[in-house]
């Protein structure tokens, strides 16, 4: 009887496609796809994915499939008309790469030619096409260069900056190529060779200038240093890479200094806003303020007999460590050892 009832219904249902009949499709609230009543797969963004129960060559599960596609092909120019309308809040960025739009999937970044300028991969089937479908990618790739530019506005000011000239230009030049921090080592001579009125420009765009690095404050958000990271690691590596997941809470949760993990490249710690120095990784506003704390001493000069102040050795040219730096990177002993070494 079983049998007879699906001859019977696939016999119905070819006859039906045959006349161009349009079966009856349904899509549920959770993305359900039915045809005439009985589930065939779900819908995700603008993808269908067959029910593996109506998988196989039998004639109802290609009749079965094919009012699925010939029904979905409305819902997929519906969808693609509301997504191109849609406000940015509906439209997110995964970790791992994917877009999602009502937390569905429809698209995916790829490395572009400019690590700050990434495109857009439409996961979309064939059914979307035409208008519809560029619809559908413009809208994408607009939600993806605002949001960009939006989180690393500092980046995009200093690559367009027209106030920067010669030497303040090449040392923007090299910021932006770095995503926000450079080493001030690396750059050093160019770094001296800059006025103080070259210096207040860069300021001015939130340059800092610290003992160790060149970087702008506001990219070690942490919604900025996660995005930057991200951009990094899908240029130059992969986006399931070793610490991009964890490097960037590990930023966010407040701590300021953490232990490195060498299975971690370490371009990663500088790019959320760390210095690897030793067996940890130190917060770069914290590694200035340690800076702040030890340039004193070394430079303290006893004159008249003076008492030293703490940390500060009588005759000069020295420090000990002392409870207010360790505190302030929340490690002591070996550990902190480790890092004074490093630096």
């Amino acid at each position: 009887l079983t049998q007879r009832f699906v001859d019977r219904r696939t016999s119905v249902l070819l006859k039906r496609l045959r006349e161009n009949t349009m079966l009856e499709a349904e899509i549920t609230g959770t993305g359900g796809v039915l045809v005439e009543g009985q589930a065939v797969g779900e819908l995700h963004g603008f993808r269908f994915v067959p029910d593996q129960g109506v998988g196989g060559d039998g004639s109802e599960a290609k009749a079965l499939k094919a009012a699925a596609q010939q029904a979905l092909s409305g819902e997929f120019d519906r969808r693609a008309e509301k997504i191109s309308k849609a406000p940015n809040e509906e439209i997110v960025l995964s970790t791992d790469g994917s877009l999602r739009w009502l937390g569905e999937p429809v698209g995916r970044l790829v490395a572009g030619d400019d690590t700050l300028a990434p495109k857009v991969m439409l996961l979309a089937d064939e059914q979307l096409a035409g208008a519809a479908r560029e619809k559908a990618q413009d809208r994408l790739d607009l939600w993806v260069g605002a949001h960009i530019q939006t989180l690393l506005k500092p980046l995009f000011d200093l690559r367009t900056a027209a106030d920067l000239e010669g030497i303040a230009r090449g040392v923007a030049f090299r910021m932006v190529e770095a995503l926000g921090t450079v080493e001030r080592h690396d750059i050093a001579d160019d770094v001296k060779a800059l006025d103080q009125t070259q210096r207040a420009v860069m300021r001015k765009y939130g340059v800092r200038f610290g003992a160790y690095h060149i970087y702008v404050p506001a990219l070690l958000k942490p919604a900025p240093a996660a995005l930057v990271a991200q951009l990094w690691a899908l240029k130059h590596g992969s986006l399931d890479m070793p610490g991009l997941a964890e490097l960037p809470q590990l930023s966010a949760s407040g701590r300021t200094s953490i232990k490195v993990d060498p299975a971690f490249d370490k371009t990663l710690y500088r790019l959320v806003g760390f210095r690897v120095a030793g067996e940890r990784a130190v917060r770069l506003d914290i590694l200035e303020r340690l800076a702040d704390i030890i340039r004193p001493l070394i430079a303290f000069k006893s004159v008249d007999g003076a008492t030293p102040p703490e940390g500060a050795l009588p005759q000069g040219g020295g420090f000990t460590v002392t409870v207010a730096m360790t505190s302030l990177l929340g490690c002591s002993g070996e550990d902190f050892a480790s890092i004074l070494r490093g630096l």
